[in-house]
């Protein structure tokens, strides 16, 4: 939302869904990103994705804790039965979620390793990723490494594979 950069995951060829937890999650929160979230929904930009009894089964069986929501634990269920990813960046959730659903970890991204794809695949720049790094540290958001000299990082070593 506060990037306003929603379109590099279509870019990218991801497809986005949800679920009816995170809705609800939504609509606790603020009003700004309940309203952000509810346009995606009506562009079509992300999908309501419906859980299976099976889902919610194994949701039950991770006990409640408060590292992780019920939104969070909705997505990764999900994620595993259909063979998707799962885009969150709160890493207590990823840890908690982990130790009782088990999913390769290349199965779970963060913001920063989509902004570094889409660097990657040419759909920003260096000038680019510092602005969006900043935009993001001025909403409480710390990336504890300079973003865009990470993607060059990475670029020059995928070169160098070459």
């Amino acid at each position: 939302m506060y990037i306003n950069r929603f379109h590099l995951l279509k870019l990218l060829g991801y497809s986005v869904i949800t679920t009816v937890y995170v809705q609800l999650e939504f609509e606790q929160g603020h009003s700004d990103s309940l309203n952000y979230y509810k346009k995606l929904i009506d562009y079509g930009e992300i999908t309501t994705f419906p859980l299976e009894i099976e889902d919610l089964v194994e949701m039950s069986n991770v006990p409640q804790s408060k590292r992780a929501s019920d939104a969070e634990l909705s997505c990764f269920v999900v994620a595993r039965r259909i063979g998707g990813k799962v885009l969150t960046d709160d890493r207590k959730a990823i840890n908690y979620i982990r130790q009782h659903i088990q999913m390769p970890k290349d199965t779970i991204t963060q913001l920063v390793e989509v902004l570094i794809e889409a660097y990657l695949a040419d759909h920003l720049g260096d000038h680019e990723l510092r602005s969006i790094q900043e935009i993001l540290e001025n909403n409480k958001f710390k990336i504890k490494f300079d973003l865009d000299r990470e993607a060059a990082r990475r670029r020059w070593m995928m070169d160098e594979k070459c």
